[in-house]
């Protein structure tokens, strides 16, 4: 009977797989037994990624294991360890199957570690068959081969220096200098004393820092502000002893002193949600990275790419076993400008004479290139310089003049200087000082600022003839910057007052200093550039077709004149400077105030300043113009 059930199952091989001489009399097959437990590894698979994604719970793959609470924990500690934000786990071929009711299958196991990279592997899941039901094998070699039952992985991750970012000769504007970090530990140990002493010395909120205290889990650091190693030193006496305070220490990547250039750098702090996307995949939220300016522009090229190591470790001695993955980090790579160190500093020094809110730019003429921005009295990282939007005044008379030539009027076209003009019902006068002197050149004009003379003229334009103007000059364009910027807008006028407002640089006129200071650099160069503040990085060359050679001559001589016998006459002693003063009337807080402004060139360097409540170019502008211009040839 046993020789004819052979035959039997022998001559229908090719028909089926479920004959069987087992003495049962029946019985599942190796295949069977393949595809029951690789169905399991696979649940167990996915279960595993699912555990390792973003607030992932191990319950689900422990559950499927011949002990889920310990392997559970065990799961859990391996991702801590190794701070995966997301896995791959990838079941290999078929199941190996053995007689012991035991399948073996190889699991290719990818993870992302925060702030290092992929870390890759294999490892081997065993399926245990208990009953009817397969289980995983709850070893520590099921997560990563050597685990076992004791040992464990310990990552260690390493920065590269943070690069520096150099001005145009390559002088390093950052290093890597001592920082401390300021904070308190969670919960209600610190004090009100403390976190009075957080906003009267360190100018944090207290009340928002006590909240976050309240609110972080026990045991954590809670950072407030991260200061200079200098500067903690001079506060440690009156911080350091009181209930709560904790510092730590470490590096930043800052300029030479807390202000310099602090619009344009930028800052740098603790990374948020906002700040870690900028900085790219492998930046961790404990990393200082840039939040303003170039420090947050260029944060991926200045921090480079960290490295790493994951080393297993003996569970009992905590000694290194072996090294399983280590990748090299890759140095950051320097950001160079356009800056001028010495020329930034000078137009800091400068503004540190205001007692009200002012800011300067100063452009290479023939370039476009930006040799220095800077804000004051008091630093900011908000950088008005660049992305104010500031009605230009009579600095846009440089503007006006130019469409007023081209609309065939010449440098000795008489306009009548007024008192006032009336365009439609809407009266325009001129500023305080300056009394109708009758007709008189263009030229003259434009030496004294006369609105009324230039506002004669607005028929003379077609209704597109301002803004068609401006764009020979840049205004009006995306400046494409590094660093956001604001390259002025003149509207179509909606009726002729719009327009004769637009000739003295009100109404809807508005501009950035940086874009001034562009539209000197055209008369000086005879063509507008695109300003550029980081080579390479910021398109260069024209922005607009050459200015035309007798509008060129004509606005040069208008220039020089005004320094030699005009509103700007303040400057003159300063060398061969010429320039356009500007007072720009502004609604502010329902009161009508004036902004002082003063653009113009001398040699290859074009400039502009604003000052904000200023009584007038020549008096408010034109006095820190004066040691900016005598700091450099």
């Amino acid at each position: 009977m046993k020789r004819t059930t052979a035959i039997v199952c022998l001559s229908s091989l090719l028909i089926t797989a479920g004959c069987s001489d087992s003495k049962s009399g029946g019985g599942k097959s190796g295949n069977d037994e393949q595809q029951a437990s690789g169905a399991v590894i696979k649940q167990f698979a996915d279960a595993w990624v699912k555990a390792w994604a973003p607030n992932g719970k191990p319950d689900a793959a422990g559950a499927l294991t011949d002990n889920p609470t310990v392997f559970s924990k065990r799961l859990d500690d391996v991702d801590s360890a190794l701070v995966a934000s997301t896995v791959t786990v990838a079941p290999q071929g078929d199941p190996k199957c053995s007689d012991d009711n035991n399948c073996t299958q190889e699991l290719a196991v990818e993870a992302q570690l925060r702030g290092i990279g992929a870390m890759k592997w294999t490892s081997t899941a065993t399926a245990v068959k208990t009953g009817d039901a397969w289980k995983i094998k709850a070893a520590g070699d099921t997560i990563y081969p050597g685990l076992g039952d004791a040992n464990y992985l310990k990552r260690v991750r390493a920065l590269p220096a943070r690069a520096s970012i150099l001005d145009r000769n390559g002088v390093a504007l950052t290093a890597n200098r001592q920082v401390v970090i300021v904070g308190v530990a969670s919960g209600t140990k610190a004090t009100a004393a403390t976190y009075a002493a957080f906003t009267k010395y360190l100018q944090v909120d207290g009340a928002k820092l006590a909240a976050r205290a309240k609110a972080a889990p026990a045991g954590q650091f809670v950072d407030a502000i991260t200061i200079r190693a200098e500067q903690w030193e001079a506060l440690r006496p009156k911080m350091s002893a009181l209930p709560g305070v904790l510092t730590m220490g470490g590096t930043q990547s800052l300029p030479p002193t807390a202000t310099f250039a602090r619009s344009l750098i930028g800052t740098m702090k603790t990374a948020t949600e906002d700040t870690l996307k900028n900085a790219g995949p492998t930046a961790s939220a404990q990393d200082q990275v840039g939040t303003t300016g170039l420090q947050y522009a260029f944060q991926q090229q200045l921090a480079g790419t960290p490295g790493g190591t994951v080393t297993l470790r003996d569970g009992k001695t905590k000694l290194t076993i072996k090294t399983v993955f280590s990748q090299k980090g890759t140095a950051g790579k320097p950001v160079k400008t356009t800056l001028d160190t010495n020329m930034q500093k000078a137009a800091e020094a400068a503004l540190a004479t205001s007692k009200l809110p002012a800011s300067l730019v100063a452009v290479q003429a023939s370039t476009g290139q930006i040799l220095a921005a800077a804000n004051g009295p008091d630093p900011t990282t908000y950088n008005k310089a660049f992305q104010g939007r500031y009605a230009p005044g009579s600095t846009f008379k440089i503007v006006t003049s130019a469409a007023l030539l081209g609309a065939g009027e010449t440098t000795t076209t008489m306009l009548p200087c007024t008192d006032t003009i009336n365009v439609f019902g809407k009266s325009f006068k001129n500023y305080d000082g300056l009394a109708a002197y009758g007709n008189g050149t263009m030229q003259k004009a434009f030496n004294e600022s006369c609105n009324t003379a230039f506002i004669s003229q607005h028929g003379k334009l077609p209704k597109d003839g301002m803004t068609k103007a401006a764009a020979m000059f840049g205004i009006g364009r995306d400046l494409g910057l590094s660093l956001s910027a604001y390259g002025g807008q003149v509207p179509a006028p909606k009726d002729d007052v719009d327009q004769a407002a637009s000739m003295i640089g009100q109404g809807t006129v508005t501009a950035s200093p940086l874009a001034i200071s562009l539209v000197a650099g055209a008369v000086d160069h005879g063509t507008a550039m695109k300003p550029v503040l980081v080579p390479g990085k910021d398109a260069a060359g024209a922005a607009a077709s050459p200015l035309p050679a007798a509008t060129v001559a004509a606005l040069r001589t208008f220039m020089r004149t005004t320094v030699t016998s005009g509103t700007a006459k303040v400057l003159e002693g300063s060398g061969a400077v010429a320039a356009k003063t500007g007072t720009a009337e502004v609604v502010s807080n329902g009161k009508v105030i004036t902004n002082a402004w003063m653009a113009g060139y001398r040699g290859d360097v074009a400039f502009a300043v604003i000052v904000e409540g200023g009584e007038s170019g020549s008096h408010t502008a034109g006095p820190i113009l004066k040691p900016f211009l005598a700091s450099f040839k």
